[in-house]
Parts: C-alpha cells; sequence; structure tokens
C-alpha cells in the first residue's frame, strides 16, 4: 500500500462564540488511499461538514495537520495553497450554479479562471458534459434543469480542471431517491473511468452503503469508527454507527418500510423480547435458516424487519428477530444461527422497536 493522499492526524476545530467555545472537531485522525470512495457519515451537528472544509483549508483547523499528497496544508503559503486547490474538486447540496450564466457557460468558468483560453476551454467543458449525460443542455440555464441535471452540472464543473480529489458535501440529499441513486452511478463511473479520489460527506447510510468502500462515523465531533463499510454493516461497534444501521436513525434507512408505527400493545409485548440483528450474504441465505431454528426449538420468533441491501456491491441481507424470552433457549438460538455463518448483533438494549417500524 503507497502513500495515502489524504491523511488527517490530530485534528481539532474550535469556534468562539460570544459566550462559550464550540469545539466541533476532537482529536480526528483518518486517511485515505488513492481511487477509494471514502464516505464521512453523521448525525446534523455531527461535525462531518466542518471536517470536509479542513481537508482543503476553506476552514483552517485549530490544531493538528492535514496532508494531501505529502503537502502539510498548514505549512503551504498562499499561493501553494491556491494551487494545491486547484486538485481538489467541491460539489454541493445546493449545487452553486452561476444561474445568469448557461450550463456550458457554468463548466467553462474555472477553466477561464485558470486562464485557459474561451475556445479551449468551452472544448473542455463539451467533453465534461458528454460525460455526465448532458450534452443536449449546453445552452440550457440551471433554473431549466431538474435537481439531479443541476447537480450534474455541477459535477461537470468540479472535474473541469482535472482533480484528483472530489469532495462531496451532502451532494445528494436535495434529491430524490432515484436520483441520488443516478448521481451516485454516476460518481462510481467516473471513479472507475479516471481513478479520482472520491470522499462522501453523508447523512445517509444508504449513500454509504451503495457506493464508498471505507467509511468514518462522525459523532459529537469526534470519529467514533472507522474501517471498511461492509465491515461496519455487518459488525457495527459504535452507539453511533448501531444507531445508523441498525436502529435505523437515518431518515432514508426505512424507505422500504414506510408504515404506521407500531401499536402501544406490540411494544410492550416486544419490551421483554430478546432482540437481534443478523446479517447474512447470498451464500448464506440459501438454507431456510429461520424456520429451521423455529422447528429445532419449537419456539417462535418475531421478524420485526427484513430486507436486502448492496454493500459495497454484495448483496446483504439482514433481519431483526424477537427471540424467546428464556434467556437460555435465547443464547441457544444465537449459537445456532451463528454455527450457520450468520453474523448475529444483540440490539436488545438500543430502543428498538422503533416510531415508523413494523413487526412482520
Amino acid at each position: 500500500m503507497g502513500m495515502p493522499i489524504i491523511e488527517v492526524k490530530e485534528l481539532y476545530k474550535t469556534f468562539e462564540t460570544k459566550d462559550r467555545t464550540v469545539e466541533a472537531l476532537k482529536n480526528i485522525n483518518f486517511s485515505v488511499e488513492p481511487g477509494d470512495i471514502y464516505g464521512i457519515i453523521g448525525m446534523s451537528g455531527a461535525g462531518k461538514s466542518t471536517l470536509v472544509r479542513c481537508l482543503n483549508f476553506l476552514e483552517v483547523p485549530t490544531k493538528g495537520a492535514v496532508i494531501v499528497e505529502g503537502n502539510n496544508l498548514g505549512e503551504l503559503t498562499p499561493p501553494a495553497l491556491r494551487d494545491l486547490r486547484s486538485s481538489i474538486g467541491m460539489i454541493f447540496q445546493s449545487f452553486n450554479l452561476l444561474m445568469q450564466s448557461n450550463v456550458l457557460d457554468n463548466v467553462c468558468f474555472p477553466l477561464t479562471i485558470h486562464g485557459m483560453s474561451k475556445k479551449e476551454a468551452r472544448r473542455k467543458a463539451v467533453g465534461l458534459l458528454k460525460t455526465v449525460g448532458l450534452e443536449d443542455k449546453a445552452n440550457a440555464y440551471p433554473a431549466q434543469l431538474s435537481g439531479g441535471q443541476q447537480q450534474r452540472v455541477a459535477i461537470a464543473r468540479a472535474l473541469a480542471c482535472d482533480p484528483k480529489i472530489l469532495l462531496c458535501d451532502e451532494a445528494t440529499s436535495a434529491l430524490d431517491p432515484q436520483t441520488t441513486h443516478q448521481i451516485l452511478e454516476l460518481l462510481r463511473q467516473i471513479n472507475q473511468e479516471t481513478g479520482i479520489t472520491i470522499i462522501i460527506i453523508t447523512h445517509s447510510m444508504n449513500v454509504v452503503r451503495e457506493i464508498c468502500h471505507n467509511v468514518a462515523i462522525v459523532e459529537k465531533g469526534e470519529i467514533v469508527e472507522d474501517g471498511l463499510v461492509e465491515d461496519i454493516f455487518t459488525h457495527p461497534k459504535s452507539r453511533a454507527a448501531k444507531r445508523l444501521i441498525v436502529e435505523g436513525k437515518d431518515p432514508d434507512y426505512y424507505d422500504e418500510v414506510q408504515a404506521e408505527a407500531l401499536s402501544p400493545e406490540i411494544v410492550d409485548t416486544l419490551k421483554e423480547d430478546r432482540r437481534i440483528r443478523i446479517v447474512y450474504s447470498t451464500n448464506s441465505s440459501y438454507e431456510p435458516v429461520i424456520a429451521n431454528m423455529i422447528l429445532n426449538f419449537n419456539e417462535p420468533v418475531n421478524i420485526l424487519y427484513a430486507a436486502t441491501k448492496d454493500v459495497a456491491g454484495v448483496a446483504r441481507g439482514e433481519m431483526i428477530l424477537g427471540l424467546s424470552r428464556n434467556p437460555e433457549t435465547a443464547e441457544r438460538q444465537i449459537a445456532y444461527l451463528e454455527e450457520r455463518g450468520l453474523a448475529v448483533e444483540d440490539i436488545t438494549d438500543m430502543g428498538w422497536p422503533i416510531e415508523g417500524g413494523r413487526s412482520y
């Protein structure tokens, strides 16, 4: 493994207000390999947007180091920092397009700022619009485009100066699920074709699952867990990861289960159940494990939630089950599942069920 394209070491960021000091980021450490699609996820106010702005020194850290391609940003002169920023593209939730300029001129803008001739800039911009599937919209204005089309223009503009890194700050939050999927597919295609490193800031576990290889989970200004998306999805260790993955605090998590809240009667019944989350891959999905377990133990099992998710390109099924109230039987049921290669996570104390869930 070579040198990381981005390294963050012991980074802190504090803001001074009239009556107190706000510690937005605390002791942040992580690295991103070249060509990776790296997710940074957290709930609103976790500090993830402050963190992404520190990666290109739009926000200067209070303490610590951000190293991009071997360059410590805090040690660069202002001209050297401006030059390095040209290798870092950025797209935002709000698109930030020039509303009085047409699509072609929006993409040309950063090129002409960097001294490229108008003719050459237009030639390159046309190619970029073709890359994002908008070559027929070159003369349209942003107000004439859908949200997804505007974000494609923003992506083309961010790619104009051939960056090595693309920062995406909640880039799909304003889009519907289908358009979000299309934008993520476009980013994945660009990553595969160009090798550009992509860092995605999001509150949505759906986004992380669909496109990211690695992820850092931010809570209250700290990274509480990081690693491969597949590993964290299968075995979340931190409370924050479990909230995002298991409890469904991610507003998109239960998009398959747009249902009424569980009735008070069901909630009261489930409060005493041993509740677990199981994850299985394609290889472990052929045997009717749950049905066989019910027959084996002669004990009913509540299936509280079930779905199949695409995790980094691999189909992963998950269920949340209510097991026997007999502690000894519940332990034997868990052992039965683990013997069959299923990942089992005990979530009895995590507040399930939550509003919006459903019992099956």
